[in-house]
């Protein structure tokens, strides 16, 4: 497929709304054996609001970013910023005026920057290390960026994978049936030479491959790297599976079903349909998804899904002064437990906020939601922690 035919001319621009805040003594249970408790939490004090995107067990940091300074930061595990550092603009140093997609930790402790069109690893003094172009089909311009960048290793070479539909759903870049049968869910990136490859097509049982229709806004993906058992871990927005992939090689290793007590998913949409049709629509609100893929190690994964909910109840909920978001809405997640390859017989309710990353001990970070009545400088966040009964 000739990627640059598949262009899309406008910019999207994206933000983070997120829903109602969290008490402290909050804990999230289930008559089964595990559940997941609220233990702590922080809040980091700026002038405006920040994301957090990954965390360094070895220096015991998070990175992060400030939306209106467009500044990377350092920020300790109470939440007080150790580093400021802006990169954006032009001259020597900079990485031009585009916001970055994404942000992580890397190798070696270096900080990896992926911009729509650039991959930048920094030293921990936020020296560059390497700098390679990467392809973008699609343009992004994001406040905040949208995820962490994988990467992983083999000998000497450090991989990483890239590009939008890491972190926007596919169908922005689909414009016709054959974008459609050879799309490939990543760009593997050679740090050190620059040398990429499309990697990892649809699955055959896929059900983006049952049709030749498109799930508009719902082909996008969840997925992590697992260091310690050399393997990439993928899960797509409507596919009940999760499917495991060795490294180095990215080889097809095993799927894992997924089962749901609910899961309600619309119809697709002819190729072509535009945006501003109301199934479209009715795809991005009401569908169910799988959302959030999570790894605590030692093979105990954790899945959060949407429900999906019907046309009549969106126009209950909704209303011309408070629009209604399902997909944010903690009573309409659930979330599952897979323990060494297997689905355990449990389902917990979701979490209000959205759910940035794992930690050591079984703990989980979650950023609360914005308080959009009142302007805040300070940005919340909480500390799960998976345990048992």
């Amino acid at each position: 497929m000739n990627m640059s035919q598949k262009l899309l001319p406008s910019l999207i621009i994206l933000s983070i709304i997120l829903g109602v805040s969290c008490s402290s003594k909050e804990s999230v249970k289930t008559e089964e054996n595990y559940s997941l408790v609220k233990v702590d939490s922080f809040q980091v004090d700026n002038f405006t609001r920040i994301a957090i995107r990954d965390y360094s067990p070895e220096e015991n940091i998070y990175l992060g970013y400030a939306s209106v300074e467009d500044d990377i930061l350092e920020i300790s595990a109470t939440g007080k910023i150790l580093k400021r550092v802006n990169k954006k603009g032009d001259g020597p140093g900079k990485y031009g005026n585009w916001n970055p997609m994404a942000l992580a930790f890397g190798p070696n402790g270096q900080r990896i920057v992926e911009l729509p069109f650039q991959v930048v690893a920094y030293d921990s003094d936020f020296n560059p290390v390497h700098s390679q172009n990467i392809m973008s089909p699609l343009p992004i311009r994001t406040n905040l960026p949208l995820g962490k960048t994988p990467y992983y290793q083999s000998e000497d070479s450090t991989f990483l994978l890239v590009g939008p539909s890491n972190y926007l759903t596919a169908s922005h870049l689909i414009r016709d049936q054959e974008g459609k049968d050879t799309l490939q869910n990543f760009y593997k990136l050679h740090l050190q030479t620059g040398a990429a490859e499309m990697v990892i097509p649809y699955d055959e049982n896929s059900i983006y491959s049952q049709s030749n229709n498109l799930y508009a806004g719902l082909m996008g993906k969840s997925f992590f790297i697992d260091h310690k058992s050399h393997e990439l871990a993928l899960i797509q927005d409507l596919d009940p599976q999760i499917l495991i992939y060795s490294l180095p090689d990215l080889n097809f290793k095993e799927s894992i079903p997924v089962e749901y007590s609910e899961f309600k998913v619309q119809n697709p949409v002819p190729i072509g349909t535009g945006f501003d049709n109301p199934q479209v629509t009715n795809l991005s609100r009401l569908s169910a998804r799988n959302q959030n893929l999570l790894n605590f190690g030692d093979g105990l994964y954790l899945l959060q899904y949407f429900t999906g909910i019907s046309d009549a109840e969106y126009e209950s909920r909704t209303s011309e002064d408070a629009p209604y978001f399902g997909t944010q809405d903690a009573s309409e997640k659930r979330i599952l437990i897979f323990k060494d390859g297997k689905q355990l017989p449990m389902e917990l309710p979701g979490i209000s906020g959205a759910l940035v990353t794992t930690l050591p001990d079984k703990k989980l970070l979650v950023q609360e939601p914005e308080n959009t009545e009142t302007e805040e400088e300070f940005t919340r966040f909480s500390i799960y922690q998976l345990q048992t009964n």
